[in-house]
């Protein structure tokens, strides 16, 4: 019998594709490596494709699926795993013609949520991508669940944590004044960090590194293989509801979570983490979130006074101190 070609799907972003680790995993520990799994994603988001162990191949879209139907076709996939479940992807599936299984996307309750119209949280994303999976009677590997994170060395302290300053919306992004607060504090204790993030967070590393010789920034200068690598050897992460909090949960480190505008029941909570890990909301905003991804903030019309300034540096500091 012919092994089974998998097509998974998920364009973006960084936190979401590497959430699509579990699914990968289980699928490749079920049928081992005979089986063929291969990943869409958008090239922009090609790095965050490349962390993932047991794919056999990334295809990356440009513009538009098109782009890459004609190859697809050639592979004669057997199934397609839609966890984006976009125009795109429901673009894709019916130029491929195969059997296809699609994540629920939750929308209306999701949305229902930022209403206050409903107070259950949302089932995970990873939890309804594994569903999927009954279909082939695949169950989760009982020795681990999120699999291996691909890594690339790169020089660090030889004890440190992290923390990431960035965020995609400034409602899910730690404040400066306050990671200032943080850094001050924990230096003080004789705690290094590591700053990690993207390019975007360039211009807060440079202003918070030179406060302390403690403080070493990576942001824009590594991988994001080498940054999943310095979250692997830290002692703690620290950051808000970003691809780096789910990279930290998939790689079993322990994590300081702070969240804004956004809240854990809208299903994209950390999934799995280690033990040793902390979620801290807003003081005094309740567990509704604002938005479904950050941008708006129903405390405020004008960006000011954002749910993400309402956990302190003390929080965050006892959070740190608690866990090492």
């Amino acid at each position: 019998m012919q092994a089974p070609r998998f097509l998974i799907a998920r364009f973006s972003s960084i936190g979401d594709i590497i959430l699509t680790a579990p699914v990968i995993h289980a699928i490749r520990a079920h049928y081992g490596s005979k089986a063929r799994i291969d990943f869409v994603c958008n090239s922009k988001f090609k790095g965050a494709a490349e962390l993932l162990a047991g794919v056999n191949e990334i295809h990356l879209v440009e513009r538009a699926t098109v782009e890459i139907t004609s190859d697809l076709k050639k592979l004669n996939f057997h199934y397609f795993i839609d966890l984006h479940c976009s125009v795109r992807s429901r673009s894709l599936s019916k130029a491929l013609g195969i059997f296809t299984l699609k994540v629920d996307k939750q929308s209306v309750p999701r949305f229902a949520l930022t209403l206050g119209l409903r107070k259950k949280p949302v089932l995970h994303f990873v939890d309804r991508s594994l569903k999927l999976l009954d279909t082939f009677n695949i169950r989760e590997p009982e020795s681990s669940v999120w699999g291996a994170i691909k890594t690339s060395n790169v020089p660090v302290p030889e004890s440190y944590i992290a923390i990431t300053p960035g965020a995609t919306y400034k409602g899910k992004a730690i404040p400066e004044s306050i990671l200032l607060e943080v850094c001050e504090k924990l230096t003080g204790f004789g705690i290094a960090i590591a700053l990690v993030g993207g390019p975007d967070t360039t211009e807060i590393a440079s202003r918070i590194e030179p406060t302390s010789p403690l403080i070493s920034s990576f942001c824009g200068t590594t991988t994001l293989k080498e940054t999943a690598y310095i979250l692997k050897h830290s002692r703690l992460a620290i950051g808000g509801d970003t691809g780096a909090m789910h990279l930290a949960c998939a790689l079993g480190t322990p994590l300081v979570s702070v969240w804004g505008c956004t809240r854990p029941s809208l299903g994209l909570a950390p999934w799995r983490p280690n033990q040793n890990s902390v979620i801290l909301l807003p003081t005094g905003r309740g567990e509704r979130p604002c938005s479904r991804h950050g941008a708006k903030c129903r405390f405020s019309k004008r960006g000011k006074d954002l749910c993400i300034n309402h956990v302190s540096a003390d929080r965050i500091v006892q959070a740190t101190q608690s866990l090492l």
